[in-house]
């Protein structure tokens, strides 16, 4: 039995989940709420499995609810669920550590998919955000190591700054890195790098 905590502040969408996913003889709903503060506190005491988050909550937002699980050791796993298609808040909540990333417009059958992949140790991505990756040309094997680091923190949600830090380099050294990744793989903004790094495997 999966053992599901629902957090969403929209109550209507989230009882018709709760409606949706008791019709499913492994799922186990042991907790609801409608802000992230009090999703964190039923987290922490009654450890679920599996976390459905909402990224837009009062209190505490999704991501930084996945974030704080990951800070306090909690083994309950986050799934992202939201309206935003942006591959870039993509990749904030799996920088901050979450499993899965299911938009409200994916069929019911998608995130109960999501709920079983992840509960077995996996991860589910949208079909809808895999779809909106770019055919990657030329291939990633064109790419230096180093530009590939970069497309690979890129699609994690890293800041020129953040990326700097991490890898002991300039931020103007990440700006022509940036650049040259541009020219290279012909795309014309962040959202692309995050969608090619997608269709790559997040390199």
């Amino acid at each position: 039995m999966i053992r599901v905590l629902i957090a969403d502040d929209h109550v209507m969408f989230r009882q018709g989940l709760i409606n949706l996913l008791t019709t499913a003889e492994d799922i186990h709903i042991a907790a609801e709420c409608g802000d992230g503060a009090t999703a964190l506190e039923l987290i922490r005491s009654l450890e679920p499995d599996i976390a459905v988050l909402d990224i837009t909550m009062p209190k505490l937002d999704g991501i930084s609810i996945t974030r704080a699980m990951g800070n306090l050791g909690l083994a309950t796993r986050a799934i992202i669920l939201t309206m935003h298609d942006d591959p870039l808040m993509y990749g904030r909540a799996v920088s901050a550590g979450a499993h899965g990333f299911i938009l409200k417009d994916d069929a019911y059958e998608e995130l109960l998919s999501a709920l079983r992949t992840v509960a077995a140790g996996g991860t589910a991505i949208s079909r809808a955000i895999q779809h909106a990756a770019i055919e990657p040309e030329p291939p990633v094997a064109e790419l230096t190591e180093r530009e590939r680091e970069i497309l690979g923190l890129i699609a994690h949600g890293c800041t020129n700054r953040m990326i700097a830090q991490h890898l002991g380099i300039s931020i103007k050294t990440v700006n022509n890195h940036r650049t040259n990744l541009m020219g290279k793989l012909n795309l014309h903004s962040t959202a692309e790098l995050v969608r090619y790094s997608l269709l790559t495997g997040g390199l």
